[in-house]
């Protein structure tokens, strides 16, 4: 399979109005394929609404925790491919709402892959979006795929569960899944300002200090990607997901790089000549893990994928998109 194949395809994208499923949702409808998303709602400042997507796809309105809504999409639209992105994505948010991050990250995941188990006679592959998160605080550098996955909260905990359960249903059911394990991802669209990127652009737009959160024991580091790798990464999966070594499988996609928060925000300082700002040093109060980098070997061997984007590649499109297209919205 390739992308000339997708045109006409019936696609589900669960967390398509959220920054990676925006991106994918926008690329498969340039591929030509029929996309169908379950969404709560609809923030007009998204980038799923400054593209438009909204107009162009199949929309049903609720969320992953109701499963027979999510049979009832399966069947009526005669879903082949689902992209599987739903989450509670923050660290911050899974502390404060562990209920809610358990539910929505394990039981969502569950309700998507036995609606799944029970249509296989349409549906061909399952993507589950999981994380760097899951090999939790390791000694052992970078990550690779063979080692054990661990968490110790909230967050981490539940992606290693919703990573291991993806996978359980290929090796109990031979429902075709793979799973990502993805770094930092950054890029145009993403507009939680809690994070570091759009954080430190926003702050400097505005004449601001960014924060730089260090933790007690040493400096952050993380592997950080840029979105059009993110896309190319699904897709890669996608392709050849009927694979022997592919299928049922989890693969590391990150540049191999662990870059220091500090150098990603003096890098930021640099492409917008805001080097005389300058940046406020915090504590942080949240157990985080504090060096992360993944080891992308097996996803260039058995999917032929790496990353394209250098970080000074991808914060330099960043920056010019919140530049030129998100600031000039308001």
């Amino acid at each position: 399979m390739n992308s000339k194949d997708m045109k006409n395809k019936r696609v589900f994208i669960t967390g398509a109005t959220g920054f990676v499923g925006a991106h994918i949702t926008k690329h498969l409808i340039e591929l030509g394929a029929n996309v169908t998303v379950l969404i709560e709602r609809c923030d007009s400042t998204s980038y799923f609404s400054i593209c438009g997507l909204d107009k162009k796809v199949n929309v049903y309105y609720g969320d992953i925790s109701n499963g027979a809504l999510i049979e009832q999409i399966i069947v009526e639209q005669k879903i082949e491919f689902i992209f599987h992105l739903a989450a509670v994505a923050l660290q911050d948010l899974a502390y404060k709402m562990p209920k809610v991050t358990f539910q929505v990250n394990i039981v969502g995941t569950y309700n998507i892959l036995d609606a799944a188990r029970l249509h296989m006679d349409t549906v061909k592959a399952v993507l589950v979006a999981s994380s760097d998160k899951v090999y939790g605080d390791s000694d052992v550098l970078p990550y690779n795929e063979s080692m054990i996955l661990q968490g110790s909260n909230p967050y981490d905990v539940s992606k290693v569960c919703q990573d291991m359960l993806a996978r359980s249903f290929y090796h109990s059911y031979k429902l075709p899944v793979a799973v990502g394990r993805f770094g930092n991802i950054y890029g145009p669209g993403d507009n939680n300002f809690n994070r570091l990127i759009p954080g430190t652009v926003q702050k400097l737009e505005n004449g601001e200090s960014p924060v730089i959160r260090h933790p007690a024991n040493g400096v952050f580091k993380r592997d950080f990607l840029y979105i059009k790798d993110i896309v190319n990464a699904y897709m890669y999966m996608l392709y050849n997901i009927e694979k022997e070594g592919v299928v049922g499988n989890a693969f590391n996609f990150g540049t191999g790089i662990a870059t220091d928060i500090e150098t990603i925000v003096n890098k930021i300082k640099a492409i917008m000549n805001c080097e005389n700002i300058e940046s406020v040093i915090q504590q942080s109060d949240v157990n985080e893990i504090l060096i992360q980098q993944l080891d992308p070997t097996k996803a260039f061997e058995r999917i032929g994928w790496k990353a394209e984007y250098s970080v000074d590649m991808g914060l330099a499109e960043t920056v010019d998109w919140y530049r030129n297209v998100y600031f000039k919205l308001s």
